[in-house]
């Protein structure tokens, strides 16, 4: 008869040998985009989950602390990686950093202070942390599904979200407001994890070129369609892509959607999302649409004979619900707000003033 012991140990290696396995294939790389080094400190915390989540069911909690710490930061970490998966930022804002150091805060309180309420209350807050950042896992793999144009990423943000955070979401549960004990019967824990780390593992390494290559937001100049391999039907839907994006100007409409796109140029949603990833370059389609907005909007802003529309019109006019979406939108493109762009780029009314009267020569750009 198996005994049961040996065979949570079998399974807990096989789940660490999963993450290890994972861990080690997106450390492999001359080039450690924040996807992988991501990728690789969330191996690290599984790993130490599946060994400190055991010894303490074993009441061996002298085994180490650096795995417990490990292991209690799992969700902050995994709520950055999948920040980093789903939202396609060439780099990690700042902000989002916190998210993680607060997991870390609110931990190292839980584990300094002595018994007592206000220790509890400590991991009261942590578990709630911990619920907020798992349903906002969820919320960010549903908020892009329609919107990512990466094929096999979008088809695994349901899994990932929904597996990996399942987990953390009933172990939090589980052990809401004990700060740290056992959450779930020992083998049962082990298959999960097992299955999490086996899961991960096809799911990461199967599609980690383009889960893990680093994303851009800045406007991506199209391959010439002549020297590419494409079907007759291929490009016919790029010209009328082209028509439609260029002449008529159909990126200015608020609610354009893929499906709406797809409807104007008459192809199959599927076959546009993969000549727009593709073949085009843009990983999702808010930006590849932004792109023309923003390209837009800079010479709007540029030009003197728009000094008077507010940036709020400007906004309007080519294609945004709202301020705070373009200016963001800008911002990540640009690097600098609309207003400021518009403070560089137009030249001041005293010059124009000048050159209007023949005073002055219109400014010429030094480094042409």
């Amino acid at each position: 008869m198996t005994d049961p012991v040996q065979l949570e140990l079998a399974v807990r290696g096989l789940a660490v040998g999963a993450f290890a396995a994972t861990g080690v294939s997106l450390a492999a790389s001359r080039k450690m985009t924040p996807m992988r080094w991501l990728g690789v400190l969330l191996m690290a915390c599984a790993i130490a989950h599946v060994i400190d989540s055991h010894s303490f069911y074993a009441h061996r909690r002298h085994f180490s602390i650096f795995a417990w710490a490990l292991s209690a930061w799992a969700g902050g970490v995994f709520w950055l990686f999948c920040s980093v998966l789903f939202e396609d930022e060439p780099k990690i804002p700042l902000w989002r950093l916190a998210i993680p150091a607060v997991v870390v805060a609110l931990w190292a309180a839980g584990a300094i202070l002595p018994p007592s309420p206000a220790r509890a209350a400590v991991w009261w807050t942590f578990s709630a942390f911990s619920v907020a950042l798992h349903g906002h896992i969820l919320l960010m793999a549903w908020r892009g599904w329609r919107i990512d144009l990466v094929e096999r990423r979008r088809h695994l943000r349901a899994p990932i979200a929904a597996a990996a955070t399942g987990y953390m979401f009933v172990q939090t549960l589980c052990d809401f407001g004990f700060g740290h004990g056992p959450i779930l019967p020992s083998l049962a824990q082990a298959v999960a994890l097992a299955g999490l780390g086996v899961g991960s593992a096809l799911a990461l390494l199967r599609a980690e070129p383009v889960l893990v290559s680093a994303a851009s937001l800045d406007p991506i100049k199209p391959k010439s369609v002549e020297t590419l391999d494409l079907t007759p039907a291929d490009r016919l839907i790029l010209a009328r892509l082209d028509k439609a994006m260029s002449e008529n100007e159909v990126w200015r409409g608020e609610d354009l959607s893929i499906g709406g796109l797809a409807a104007l140029v008459g192809a199959p949603e599927h076959r546009l999302r993969k000549l727009i990833n593709g073949t085009l370059g843009h990983r999702n389609f808010a930006d590849y649409v932004n792109g023309r907005r923003i390209e837009a909007a800079k010479a709007a802003l540029a030009d003197p004979e728009q000094a008077l529309k507010s940036v709020s019109t400007i906004a309007y006019e080519h294609g945004f619900g709202s301020l705070g979406p373009f200016n963001r939108a800008f911002r990540a493109v640009v690097g600098v707000t609309p207003t400021a762009w518009r403070q560089q780029a137009t030249p001041p009314i005293a010059h124009l003033r000048l050159v209007e009267t023949g005073q002055a020569a219109p400014k010429t750009d030094k480094s042409a």
